[in-house]
């Protein structure tokens, strides 16, 4: 669904695309096709893009959280029927396990709008072709999960069968009839099954009786079987002739019901449709529930601006270790530079806004309490966490040069590019300089982004908007033993994860040493280093 127009892999990837695919996941094969139709709204498309939104966010707010689990469960038991109803719709005939589709299909959808009837903007997916069909298969209900061609169907049906039973009880009678004089013969008092063993011993001396035919021999017994006389044959022959007449009518039966689905396949082709639809806006308001989510404000131009914004897969990750995520406000109208010390949340802000942006783009509210957001042709990542694999053929430096390449190339009118330790492999002197001139020319091109390094006085030197991770408040305290979980939560409860903006000359700090104090470098190298760096 979400790789696109509106992300590369790359970026999809560095901003972790596939976690909300996933979060928002249909439960339903119908589902899943609506699903992979969905694309990103282009610039100029904000209204709509705020309408989906907002119907989201209704939809969430009217139905309790329960009935949507419980529209879930519905969905996802419903069979997929596409292929039955389309075989209809070239004229086949269906077998009994498509009706059967089709009927747990359709009344998965009536029971999906029972549900959601309470939900505000949610048209029900059961049109009037539906109720008509359930209404045809009804009568061949055969408990919760089956369908039978019961004789309500066709008079002539019952008519049939009852014949077919009749005549199958001459067949029975006049095989018993056949069984009983052998059994006289052979001096004994019945004969069970298709076969019977007769020992050597018991055959009469002029051979077995006419009748019976010898199908394996044995040295103390023989294995037989009856021959059916004239009687019995006319028996079979005639019962024979009934089977037919019942399958007759049951084709005729079969070929009424489905042109019953024939006549109405494109109405109920759009119930399918709109059953998948209902299954994806089921997910996306559950997601919604569940993750506090607000309808952003869209803006028309290359801009985002958050408060309280989270990175939804980071949170979660910090939730299950026992920590939380600190929200985040951020604006950007442009580009702006962010720095700030060493596992200070600077690229957990950029993704951040990667993520908002591309909930945005695909008409889902936001994880903030506030956001402003303008649609992009383009949402791009350049840097560390891209994952690009030509890094096995090329330096680290070398691979982000050619992204930096292709990205400019390709002239997005409006772009939201998020840029993670940009030339951070190569000399301060030249990734200075490097930086400072790919913002001016991001700056010419309206490019709206965000530039997060360690190299000093870039802000200053473009006149870009200087954002900075507060840092640590204070040097936390080494844990006793070499505990690396124990670590990060003393850095974690020492640093502020929030972004301020610097006006004027500000001090770019990286905490470097501190933290490489904190993972457990020994003193004596640690004492060494902040010598070294203390000295002009």
């Amino acid at each position: 669904m979400m790789a696109g127009p509106a992300i590369d892999r790359i970026s999809y990837q560095a901003v972790d695309g596939a976690w909300l695919e996933a979060r928002l996941a249909p439960a339903s094969e119908y589902g899943t096709r609506a699903f992979a139709a969905l694309r990103a709204f282009a610039p100029g498309e904000e209204a709509h893009a705020a309408a989906c939104a907002q119907r989201i966010a209704r939809v969430a707010a009217s139905v309790e959280a329960s009935r949507l689990d419980a529209a879930r469960d519905v969905v996802r038991r419903a069979p997929d029927a596409a292929g039955a109803l389309a075989q209809a719709a070239m004229g086949e005939t269906l077998a009994d396990v498509q009706f059967l589709e089709l009927l747990r299909c359709f009344d998965a959808m009536i029971a999906l709008d029972v549900l959601l009837e309470c939900a505000a903007d949610a048209e029900p997916c059961a049109n009037g072709a539906v109720h008509q069909v359930v209404a045809a298969l009804d009568p061949g209900r055969s408990g919760a999960f089956g369908f039978y061609l019961s004789d309500a169907f066709d008079l002539r049906l019952d008519e049939r069968r009852k014949a077919l039973t009749g005549s199958q009880a001459r067949v029975d009678a006049a095989r018993g009839r056949a069984a009983a004089a052998i059994c006289a013969r052979l001096g004994r008092e019945d004969i069970s099954g298709n076969a019977f063993i007769v020992m050597r011993a018991d055959v009469p001396s002029g051979g077995l009786p006419a009748g019976v035919r010898v199908v394996r021999e044995a040295a103390t017994y023989l294995v037989c079987e009856l021959d059916a006389d004239e009687a019995t044959l006319d028996a079979i022959e005639r019962r024979d002739g009934e089977l037919a007449n019942v399958a007759e009518a049951e084709e005729r039966v079969r070929e009424r019901l489905s042109a019953a689905v024939r006549e109405r396949a494109a109405a109920l082709d759009a119930a399918m449709q709109a059953f998948g639809a209902l299954d994806v806006l089921v997910a996306q308001t559950r997601f919604v529930q569940s993750y506090r989510c607000v309808v952003p404000e869209y803006v028309a131009r290359a801009a985002i601006a958050f408060s309280g914004g989270r990175h939804l897969p980071t949170a979660e990750a910090l939730e299950r270790d026992g920590r939380a995520f600190t929200p985040l406000d951020l604006e950007l109208d442009g580009v702006a530079v962010l720095t700030g010390p060493n596992m200070g949340g600077k690229s957990v802000a950029l993704r951040t806004c990667g993520f908002i942006a591309l909930c945005a783009a695909y008409g889902i509210p936001v994880p903030a309490q506030h956001a402003r957001v303008g649609l992009f042709d383009d949402v791009a990542w350049l840097g560390i966490g891209g994952g690009d694999e030509r890094g096995s053929l090329l330096s680290s430096f070398a691979t982000e040069v050619v992204r930096l390449r292709e990205l400019l190339d390709r002239g997005a009118q409006r772009r939201l590019l998020l840029v993670d330790e940009f030339a951070r492999t190569t000399t301060p002197h030249e990734g200075k300089a490097l930086l400072v001139a790919v913002i001016e020319r991001l700056r010419e091109r309206g490019v709206c982004g965000i530039v997060a390094t360690h190299l000093g006085g870039i802000a200053g030197a473009t006149g870009a908007t200087h954002l900075a991770v507060r840092g640590l408040r204070g040097i936390p305290h080494r844990p006793a033993a070499a505990d690396l979980h124990a670590a990060l939560a003393a850095l974690a409860d020492s640093m502020d994860y929030t972004i301020a903006q610097v006006n004027g000359p500000g001090e770019e700090r990286s905490d470097a040493i501190a933290l490489a104090a904190l993972l457990g470098l020994d003193e004596a190298l640690i004492a060494a280093a902040s010598a070294a760096f203390s000295q002009p």
